[in-house]
């Protein structure tokens, strides 16, 4: 079963929810591409990694409203 946009978008909102921590979501975002990299088209991998990399530096990282508004996106795409 694929692991779908919608379902990255929801679990996205969800954590950050659960406090908006850069590090932690970035954390979180590559554990998931790691942990169902059979179920996910390059295309949403790409957008995982989007997230993924955040901690890497201030010029990756959104702020929550843009990260909302990322996860927004991607359930109406």
């Amino acid at each position: 079963m694929r692991y779908s946009k919608e379902k990255f978008a929801r679990e996205l909102k969800q954590e950050i929810r659960n406090g908006f921590d850069v590090s932690r979501i970035s954390q979180w975002a590559y554990m998931l591409s790691i942990d169902r990299h059979r179920e996910i088209s390059p295309e949403l991998d790409r957008l995982i990694q989007i997230v993924a990399v955040m901690d890497e530096g201030p010029e990756f990282e959104f702020s929550e409203d843009e990260l909302v508004q990322f996860a927004n996106d991607l359930e109406i795409s």
